[in-house]
Order: C-alpha cells, then sequence, then structure tokens
C-alpha cells in the first residue's frame, strides 16, 4: 500500500488520545525514524498482556514506516496511518490514527483479540529492538509484536 493512499484514508478518531509522558522518556524532535524501523513490516506473532502467544495469520497487520517520518498500515480489514514519534533511541510512538471503518468478518480467534488491541496499541509507547530481520515492539502493558519484513 503506497503512503500516498494512506494519506487519502478516512480519518477516524481512535484510542484514547495522547499517551502521558512516561518518567525517563522525553519526546525528542527528529528528522527521519531510525533506519532500523524503516520498511514494510508484518505481524508474524503477538504475545498478549496475559502471556499468551497469539498468531494472527488469519487476518493482516502491517506497520509500513518511511524514511520521513510517516507510518501505515493494515488492520485486518482496515487501512490507517499517522505520524512517526521517535522519542528516544528505544522507544517510540506514533501519533494520532487515521482508520478507515470497514466491516470484516474475522473467524480466528486469535486475530479477533487482536484486532481489537492493535490499533489502540499503535498511539502507546512502545520499546522498539531488531534482530536481524526481526523487528520487535513491546508495551508496558506485557504485549508484544514480532514483525518480519513484508514480502
Amino acid at each position: 500500500m503506497s503512503l500516498a493512499l494512506a494519506g487519502a484514508l478516512l480519518v477516524a478518531g481512535c484510542g484514547t488520545g495522547p499517551e502521558p509522558e512516561q518518567e525517563g522518556i522525553r519526546a525528542a524532535s527528529m528528522d527521519a525514524p531510525p533506519d532500523d524501523i524503516t520498511g514494510a513490516w508484518r505481524v508474524t506473532g503477538a504475545i498478549d498482556p496475559q502471556g499468551r502467544s497469539l498468531q494472527p495469520d488469519a487476518a493482516p497487520f502491517t506497520v509500513e514506516v518511511d524514511g520521513e517520518g510517516n507510518v501505515a498500515g493494515q488492520a485486518a480489514c482496515n487501512n490507517w496511518n499517522a505520524s512517526v514519534e521517535h522519542v528516544d533511541e528505544e522507544h517510540l510512538r506514533f501519533g494520532a490514527i487515521g482508520l478507515t471503518t470497514e466491516q470484516c468478518n474475522i473467524q480466528d480467534p486469535d486475530s479477533q483479540a487482536f484486532e481489537r488491541d492493535f490499533v489502540n496499541n499503535l498511539t502507546r509507547t512502545m520499546e522498539w529492538s531488531r534482530a536481524s530481520d526481526t523487528l520487535v515492539l513491546r508495551f508496558q502493558d506485557g504485549q508484544e509484536w514480532e514483525l518480519t519484513p513484508q514480502e
């Protein structure tokens, strides 16, 4: 999905607004996201807040970060877009999410549960790490996403 198309998507409010600054993490302006997170990624595994492993393979959950601070992707049946806010070298947060509102019927229970949390978590501060071709995003509630390059 091109980022130009993502910018034209229907914008709808989502989440509970910006997350308050966390102790020890301060917002910093940035010219571009770190090279380690740029590219097109697909969520290939997740751990929910209770520590259960989820495999949301029945529907696509994607994150595409460009080098100019834009981010877009797919959350099951809906497309989303935002800007990237780089908080420090290990943490990042996306800005307000624009989201389409298509209805879809996901049968897989793991994908249903993950869809509910996916968009809400996008605006929360996340810790990121990269090892080889795997990008890992960790959230304070214990949720963790594993992403691999999208083919």
